[in-house]
């Protein structure tokens, strides 16, 4: 009997996969894969493989195929160091992105599409570690997460590259926002209809696709989690780098660049660390795709005005700390003066170890207010000025807390971070990066979640408050399944303090 069950199984599977569902893009068919309440259609490529003289070249278009070809299984990670998000990848033949569309659709719908860019200061991440089978079925929109090169592969600017040297990530993440205005309707998406959303890394490049002249028309609203605008680096910067990283490297002639593309990946990889790029990967300006700084772009209204949602969690930058375990006093002020530098003393006083479970968290604390809420508060500010804007704060201390997928990370025992950098993914997009699994409750605010995201910008009257003179903030999961608008967290989080101070870096 039992052999005649997996006899049965064996026969059984192959049909359910040929019948997968089909879809006919601008560059050839991909057949996907058929779910409960939504379709998957994994690793479809957006441009072709940057590789060989397409190394630091601006992406190119994919070949056309003939026949269906698999869409079944995310890209491989864009070439990284090994991080809590996955461990090292050393492939170039990244360009890929995975489209996930509900039941329902059928070419045609004009259903909302919701594009996500993943977070990992630029420097790691990828795809594969998130999913948007949930979304796509909750909510009836077509999710799309889309990877870009990081790092020295996307942020590298050198002798013999073109104008736009040091932006390849941004023209990715433009290329990526192009073809899904060419190909989502055939999803049943909604191509005037896109949002356009990204956590971390992927927020700061966000706001660079808003101050890029390249998107826009690209998208109708924007979502920006965990990651304020950045100042970037300058183009003239970025060329001295890069001649410094050529040089490291043994490329010195008038041909460096064709030396630079000439070495392996891994070369590429263990020669690149320290400077800029050791620290973030952040954007350089004084381009065509990027004239000016993204930050000053917000402030003076040189972006695309479309609605903006801007958030942060409540305790950012806790489990970062946890290096610094055990703590002692002494050593707290240390880290504060290290930090902060003659205003130690003042960040000692609002953020006093007693009124924390972990010293390390009275740092953390400080830390993620000063470049997370009170930097997203300060944008938001002013952004609202030519655009409406609103603001959310993800307050749930109950999440499942991070786990590491690749670099080992000291977490203490008994420590738990809190509503932490990242938390909200887990609820959003099904975040790998968390040891899981969301309790009933959760997933129910999990999928409220789902439907203000994809609604942001779209539902009238909309779910969020304006953030204005009032400061309104929609805070999120403070008590369970809570949604509650809060005039109180500019003041919380010490906003008066840290934006009295020069803008950090």
């Amino acid at each position: 009997m039992m052999k005649r069950l997996l006899l049965m199984l064996c026969l059984v599977a192959p049909v359910a996969y040929a019948q997968g569902p089909v879809v006919n893009l601008v560059s050839g068919e991909v057949r996907g894969i058929s779910g409960f309440g939504s379709n998957s259609f994994l690793g479809i490529p957006f441009a072709a493989a940057p590789v060989g003289e397409l190394r630091w070249h601006e992406p190119m278009p994919v070949k056309t195929w003939r026949g269906v070809r698999a869409a079944e299984k995310s890209g491989p990670a864009c070439p990284a160091l090994i991080s809590g998000d996955g461990l090292r990848s050393e492939t170039e033949d990244c360009l890929y992105l995975n489209v996930y569309a509900p039941k329902i659709a059928r070419k045609g719908t004009k259903l909302p599409v919701m594009v996500f860019f993943h977070g990992g200061a630029n420097l790691w991440g990828s795809t594969a570690i998130y999913d948007g089978m949930r979304m796509a079925e909750v909510t009836h929109a077509i999710v799309v997460m889309p990877a870009y090169r990081l790092g020295v592969f996307g942020l590298l600017a050198a002798p013999g590259m073109d104008a736009d040297a040091g932006d390849f990530m941004l023209e990715d993440q433009v290329a990526a926002l192009r073809w899904v205005k060419e190909n989502v309707a055939a999803f049943g998406g909604n191509p005037a209809d896109v949002t356009i959303s990204g956590q971390s890394a992927g927020s700061m490049d966000m706001c660079t696709e808003l101050a890029s002249p390249a998107s826009k028309g690209l998208q109708r609203q924007a979502i920006l989690q965990s990651g304020a605008c950045q100042h970037g680096v300058s183009q003239a910067e970025a060329m001295e780098d890069g001649k410094a990283f050529a040089t490291k490297l043994g490329c010195t002639s008038t041909e460096a660049l064709s030396c630079l593309r000439a070495k392996p990946v891994r070369a590429i990889l263990d020669g690149w660390s320290g400077g800029r790029f050791g620290k973030l990967g952040i954007s350089v300006y004084g381009t065509k795709l990027l004239p000016e700084p993204a930050d000053v772009a917000i402030a003076d209204g040189h972006f695309t005005h479309v609605p903006l949602l801007i958030g942060f969690t409540r305790d950012e930058m806790w489990p970062f700390q946890h290096g610094l375990y055990p703590l002692s006093s002494e050593g707290l002020q240390k880290q504060f003066e290290l930090k902060f530098g003659t205003h130690a003393t003042e960040v000692s006083k609002l953020y006093p170890e007693a009124e924390y479970p972990h010293r390390e968290y009275a740092l953390g604390a400080a830390v993620g207010d000063q470049f997370m809420a009170c930097s997203s508060l300060k944008e938001a500010a002013e952004a609202e000025k030519w655009t409406p804007v609103s603001v959310y704060e993800f307050a749930d201390r109950t999440v499942p807390p991070f786990r590491s997928l690749g670099s080992e990370i000291k977490r203490p025992e008994g420590y738990h971070p809190g509503a932490f950098h990242t938390a909200e993914l887990q609820y959003l997009y099904a975040y790998q990066s968390a040891e899981g699994p969301l309790s009933a409750e959760q997933k129910r605010f999990a999928d409220k979640l789902m439907q203000f995201w994809v609604g942001f910008g779209r539902q009238k009257p909309s779910a969020f408050p304006a953030f204005d003179a009032k400061k309104t903030v929609l805070v999120l999961g403070e008590h369970g399944e809570s949604i509650t608008p809060s005039g109180a967290v500019y003041d919380a989080h010490h906003c008066s303090f840290w934006n009295s101070l020069s803008k950090p870096e």
